[in-house]
């Protein structure tokens, strides 16, 4: 489990940030604001995506699994474990608790100025979080993804909505240290 682990991004994830920045680019799609979690990986995510000047906030880190950081998945919650007291009973945090500061960080983002687009880098676990504290019916439906899937939200009124989870530029690409050592 990486959480606030932090590790370099992998061939795998520069390959994904770059089929990203692609999608954006073939349909002309431009940010006014860019930012990331502080957490190294998103920044390079960021910078494979964007050259635009960016921010970093705390806020958007990954869930934090505690004394389980950098532990093999196996490890982690499984089916019929209450999730909800899991990863606190190992100094980590709740789903409440992600969503909540995860929440905070782009309430922040949208609110602070009149940006009318804006691209957040933030992890897997953390966006699923988000989805499901916005439309947690939609969100329990959603499929395992890949890294670099996008998640377009509108904000109207103090209320996000959940528009769209886009994961066509990046559900066939395969990792190409796989590629290597075949």
């Amino acid at each position: 489990m990486q959480g606030w682990c932090d590790s370099p991004l992998t061939p795998l994830g520069h390959a994904q940030a770059r089929a990203t920045k692609a999608y954006f680019e073939k349909r002309g799609i431009q940010f006014d604001k860019a930012c990331c979690s502080t957490l190294h990986r998103t920044e390079e995510t960021l910078k494979d995506i964007t050259s635009m000047p960016y921010s970093r906030n705390e806020d958007l880190k990954e869930f934090h699994y505690g004394d389980l950081e950098g532990e093999s998945t196996d490890l982690g919650c499984k089916k019929g474990d209450d999730l909800n007291t899991f990863y606190v009973a190992h100094g980590g945090e709740s789903p409440k608790e992600v969503e909540d500061r995860v929440e905070r960080a782009i309430r922040h983002l949208v609110e602070e100025d009149d940006a009318q687009s804006i691209l957040i880098v933030a992890h897997g676990s953390n966006s699923f979080r988000f989805a499901n504290r916005v439309e947690p019916k939609r969100a329990r439906k959603m499929r395992k993804f890949a890294n670099c899937v996008i998640y377009e939200y509108e904000y109207e009124d103090g209320t996000f909505h959940l528009l769209d989870v886009i994961d066509e530029h990046v559900k066939d690409i395969k990792d190409p240290i796989e590629k290597k050592s075949r």
